[in-house]
């Protein structure tokens, strides 16, 4: 019998790394599979890893652990929530195992550096050091975020994916800036993205999210959002345009385009994966509902706008979504045909 396994070496092939001299490195920590490297510490700790590089981290049953990061990076997985029996998409990925990192550091160097299809297991945390600026997260599965006392500038978490042990919080001397929280679903009832316990100097963005959960933050612009919580969101010295609240919210005299008491189950198809079920059902009263910008007006929630939520958190680049192999050589041949299915997630 011959087995193949899939992995991100097969679609690396079909990549070219950014940048004259960046490099691709694999990541695997499968028994028998040979990869560059088996452990994300060791990797990004190691001096032929260079700023510019990427890391492909294919899928495992087995975290590969946390690290500190002072190198710009790009690292990218296979996205979440991919076993149908698990709350899961079916169909996405030919494997149904993850990318998962138990835990993140972003140390002074790691500027710039950007994360796709990661997922972040347990209840750890990204913990965004001093002075750390212009990181990327899109499409990962983030538990958590504490941000350090010090300046931060430039964060964008984008397409991203909350359970319910996701939160925010902060050193009290933390500065929060210029910061986005786009098109992401972050499904923590209970809990809370509490923005309001540092500072938020202004130009933060938190737009086309599904929250359900309780937000608290202040200094910034929040439209085209659906808010599903027991509680009133508290929003201080904000914009407010455009959003779904299911309470009766309090809203500041300046808001406008925004629908009060509005019943999730009235919104939301409500069947279907973790993610799926976040998608707006017929009639829903957020469709067209958005800020109108230029002639376009957009649906509320994170399937909309001009960026919307992936399922699952696929990165944007060429994955086998699902392959064919024969379970034995038939006998007197030395080949056998394996039919991969392709796409490009773009």
């Amino acid at each position: 019998m011959i087995k193949i396994k899939t992995s991100l070496a097969l679609i690396a092939f079909l990549i070219t790394a950014s940048g004259a001299h960046a490099k691709i490195w694999r990541l695997n920590n499968n028994v028998g599979v040979a990869a560059d490297f088996i452990n994300f510490n060791v990797t990004v700790s190691s001096v032929l890893v260079k700023d510019g590089d990427t890391i492909y981290i294919e899928p495992s049953s087995l975290s590969y652990g946390s690290a500190s990061l002072n190198k710009r990076l790009t690292v990218v997985g296979v996205g979440y929530l991919l076993d149908p029996a698990a709350g899961g998409n079916e169909g996405l990925q030919a494997r149904i195992l993850t990318s998962k990192l138990a835990g993140l550091s972003i140390l002074n160097g790691a500027n710039n550096s950007k994360f796709f299809g990661i997922q972040f297991s347990g209840s750890t945390t990204i913990n965004v050091s001093p002075t750390a600026y212009n990181l990327l997260f899109e499409k990962c599965f983030i538990t958590g975020i504490y941000f350090a006392a010090g300046a931060h500038s430039g964060l964008a978490i984008r397409k991203c994916y909350g359970n319910s042990s996701f939160t925010v919080t902060g050193s009290s001397q933390a500065i929060l800036s210029n910061c986005v929280l786009e098109n992401c679903i972050i499904d923590a009832l209970g809990n809370g993205l509490a923005f309001s316990n540092f500072s938020v100097a202004g130009g933060c963005i938190i737009r086309n999210n599904v929250i359900k959960g309780i937000l608290q933050t202040k200094n910034a612009y929040v439209a085209n959002n659906i808010f599903i919580s027991a509680s009133d969101a508290v929003l201080t010295d904000c914009t407010v345009k455009n959003n779904l609240f299911s309470t009766a919210q309090a809203l500041p005299a300046n808001a406008t385009g925004n629908k009060l008491g509005q019943a999730e189950a009235s919104v939301f198809i409500l069947t279907g994966s973790s993610d799926g079920k976040f998608r707006l059902k017929a009639g829903s009263p957020a469709i067209g509902a958005g800020v109108t910008i230029g002639s376009t007006t957009p649906d509320c929630g994170a399937y909309g706008g001009n960026d919307p939520y992936k399922l699952s958190g696929i990165p944007a680049i060429p994955s086998i979504y699902a392959r064919t192999v024969p379970e034995n050589v038939p006998s007197g041949s030395n080949s056998m045909n394996v039919i991969f299915s392709t796409r490009n997630n773009n």
